[in-house]
């Protein structure tokens, strides 16, 4: 009794691996590949739960959704043999599951004929073009022709290029160094340049300023002559035309001129008190003794 009970629990169960290896699932984000001894029989695209024969029959799943490559940055040579390092990102999928998996079975296959193609795109393309066209180009310029091309060889494996973005476009380090050097070369030489011409401008500055104050100097001093010269003449016809009117006063008030510079706390003179100098001193001693 309990064999017979041991025998039907066995083919129950032997059963219900059989059905449950006779159907398979397909979801929203895959394609299935019913395969037949390594050979492909069909692919279901759409969602949904299907049949297929047990141990003779295997499923293989290739994902339908967007994937992307995104390599680290690589240099490559413009037109006029400039190295230019460019770091893009890419965006892929599958549209032919069935040849997709025939030629590169997975992803990591994938990935790397994705990288080949748009490589030999992009090193094609950009030595066609100057370093200076490439840097002032704008997006579309460089990843439309690229894309373009590789997309055309990666659909003979099932894939479609979807997007394509140039993320960065620079120099190499060693390359960026040198430029730098010769960037601060420039400027020190254009900074010498500066510093020599606006030294030569000072000198010249100087030269024209000093030659304009010798010029003014000289003008000023012609002008101070010619007023001292009209002066001393119009103090000399004062003086004449005081001396025409009374000569005894303008004798008198020459004489106290005399007096005034002449004599002063330290001066000290030797002279005959009959001198002519003291005509005046004397005339105001004999008023005084009178």
């Amino acid at each position: 009794m309990k064999n017979w009970i041991w025998a039907v629990l066995i083919v129950f169960l032997a059963v219900l691996l059989l059905a449950s290896a006779s159907f398979y699932t397909v979801n929203q984000s895959q394609n299935a590949l019913l395969m037949q001894f390594g050979r492909q029989i069909s692919v279901q695209k759409a969602p949904g739960l299907y049949m297929k024969w047990p141990v003779l029959q295997n499923v293989e799943y290739v994902d339908k959704r967007l994937q992307n490559y995104s390599p680290q940055p690589e240099s490559f040579l413009t037109q006029d043999k400039k190295p230019l390092l460019l770091s893009y990102f890419a965006e892929w999928q599958v549209v032919n599951p069935g040849v997709y998996y025939a030629r590169l079975h997975d992803q990591a296959n994938a990935q790397t004929q994705i990288g080949d193609e748009l490589r030999a795109a992009l090193r094609s393309h950009i030595a066609t073009m100057s370093m200076t066209t490439l840097i002032a180009a704008r997006q579309q310029e460089i990843s439309s022709p690229v894309m373009q091309a590789a997309d055309q060889h990666l659909s003979n494996f099932g894939i479609r290029l979807v997007d394509l973005r140039i993320l960065q476009v620079g120099l190499p380090p060693e390359l960026l160094q040198a430029t730098y050097k010769r960037m601060e070369a420039e400027q020190t030489q254009q900074a010498n340049t500066y510093h020599s011409q606006g030294k030569a401008d000072a000198e010249q500055i100087r030269a024209s300023a000093e030659k304009e104050k010798t010029s003014i100097l000289a003008d000023a001093y012609r002008q101070q002559e010619q007023i001292k010269g009209q002066g001393d003449a119009e103090a000399a016809s004062i003086y004449g035309d005081a001396y025409g009117k009374d000569p005894k006063f303008f004798a008198f008030y020459r004489s106290l001129e005399a007096y005034r510079h002449a004599l002063s706390d330290k001066t000290v003179l030797v002279l005959n008190p009959d001198s002519p100098f003291f005509k005046y001193f004397r005339h105001s001693l004999n008023e005084a003794g009178k």
